[in-house]
């Protein structure tokens, strides 16, 4: 938007024209706007990833820790991942997690080392005691470069590491939003669910990808719209900007309930806001550009 109202201004005073009329392209022009807005997704995808799913997490968490409140009843599908400080990453799924009982039913607890998967651990249950976590019923699966060694466990503690208190449970129980693209991707791969819930998960996926692409999607729309020759006062401008980025949202909400509801596939869904808007812009900036 930015990119409409700056050049919007410059041709105002006609300054693009004079640039045009030396002999600068329309492309020459339009180049560093295409580029800052390539840095600005490549910027925000990273951003996403990064530091908006833990500032999310941590802002839940807190809000959970104020309100001291513990929530009752069954959490469906539970996920949790952490890192921990030898560099190991621990992924843990469960259809329910009750939390008046503190038990988690039908857990897998999964190791990663460098990339590999080194560990498995399976348990029709897993329940809290005086000493932790432990196991009914379970299977240790682990993974050597030639072989599978499994280990059936009919009662016994929890191997994995995983040693978060039932309170802590609770706080870290995460949603969509307060994933990376990463966790969430592995998340689906390796989780069983509803179809419904499985659509969901899906168009957040692609949503996580497709949003950053707002900027560049803007810059190739607002070039082509700001260097037109006609004078436009910068207040025109201004609502030229507010239209663009309501008509974003309303087609972004519109995907994701075509995404979600099965109408659509999620990544059509999650893309569309930039396929019509891209597509429109795109179609501009070759008119612009040829002089069509």
């Amino acid at each position: 938007l930015a990119t409409l109202l700056g050049l919007g201004r410059m041709t105002s005073h006609r300054e693009t024209i004079a640039m045009q009329a030396g002999g600068m392209s329309f492309l020459r022009i339009a180049t560093p706007v295409l580029l800052t807005g390539a840095i600005l997704t490549v910027g925000t995808f990273f951003l996403n990833e990064s530091l908006t799913p833990l500032a999310k997490h941590t802002y839940r968490e807190e809000q959970a820790f104020l309100r001291q409140d513990k929530p009752k009843g069954v959490i469906e599908e539970y996920f949790y991942a952490e890192r921990g400080k030898n560099g190991k990453k621990r992924l843990v799924y469960a259809e329910e997690y009750h939390a008046a009982e503190e038990k988690f039913i039908n857990v897998m607890i999964q190791e990663i080392e460098q990339g590999k998967l080194v560990r498995t651990l399976k348990s029709k249950e897993l329940l809290w005691g005086q000493e932790g976590w432990y196991f009914k019923e379970g299977e240790i699966f682990t993974y050597r470069e030639d072989a599978v060694i499994p280990v059936r466990v009919t009662e016994g503690h929890n191997p994995s590491g995983f040693t978060k208190t039932p309170a802590e449970v609770i706080k870290l129980t995460r949603r969509p939003e307060e994933m990376s693209w990463w966790e969430l991707k592995w998340y689906l791969e390796n989780t069983e669910m509803s179809s419904k819930n499985r659509r969901r998960y899906e168009v957040q996926l692609h949503l996580k990808t497709a949003f950053p692409f707002a900027c560049f999607v803007f810059a190739l729309l607002g070039t082509p719209l700001a260097l037109q020759s006609q004078r436009r006062t910068s207040s025109a401008g201004l609502g030229i900007c507010l239209l663009n980025v309501i008509f974003y949202y309303l087609l972004m909400a519109l995907g994701t309930f075509l995404g979600q509801s099965g109408a659509t596939s999620p990544w059509v869904g999650a893309w569309l806001q930039n396929l019509v808007i891209g597509g429109y812009g795109l179609y501009l900036f070759l008119k612009k550009a040829l002089y069509l």
